[in-house]
């Protein structure tokens, strides 16, 4: 049985997250959803996300071709292969040929896992709907919201 997973923040999910998780369910048996942890966003990217965990992992668990839904704590994907062990890790192609993709392909490597690309969807993401939310936010309320 062909087991993947798919890490993410999943943060006000929108279409680029269903369009990658149909694609990686496309492509395996079983589809673990790895869903980052308010505390390993906020060590990634420097803040933490609008949607809270248990909400975000309610909404991903709720999408039928997920069939498995974990807490992703880090960076590090050998620790979510150790909790929940799987052959394939998929990741946008946003990732293909840069040194994030690189150290990710050798730690998979490290545990027998592989990384397959799939189509990123530029259009929308999370950072986009967050920029935008903010830019509605302080064009309402000039003054700060009170």
């Amino acid at each position: 049985m062909l087991v993947g997973y798919v890490p993410g923040g999943f943060d006000m999910l929108h279409v680029g997250h269903l369009n990658i998780l149909t694609a990686a369910a496309q492509r395996c048996d079983h589809l673990i959803a790895g869903v980052a942890t308010d505390e390993s966003l906020e060590r990634m990217k420097g803040r933490g996300p609008i949607v809270p965990l248990a909400e975000r992992m309610a909404m991903v668990a709720a999408m039928r071709m997920v069939d498995t839904v974990v807490p992703d704590y880090d960076q590090d994907k050998r620790l979510a292969w150790r909790r929940s062990p799987f052959n394939v890790l998929f990741k946008g192609t946003d990732w293909r040929g840069t040194d994030k993709g690189a150290r990710l392909e050798a730690e998979m490597a490290e545990v027998g896992a592989t990384v397959v690309y799939l189509p990123y969807t530029p259009t929308t993401s999370s950072t986009m709907l967050r920029r935008t939310l903010t830019q509605e936010v302080a064009a309402r309320h000039p003054q700060g919201v009170q």
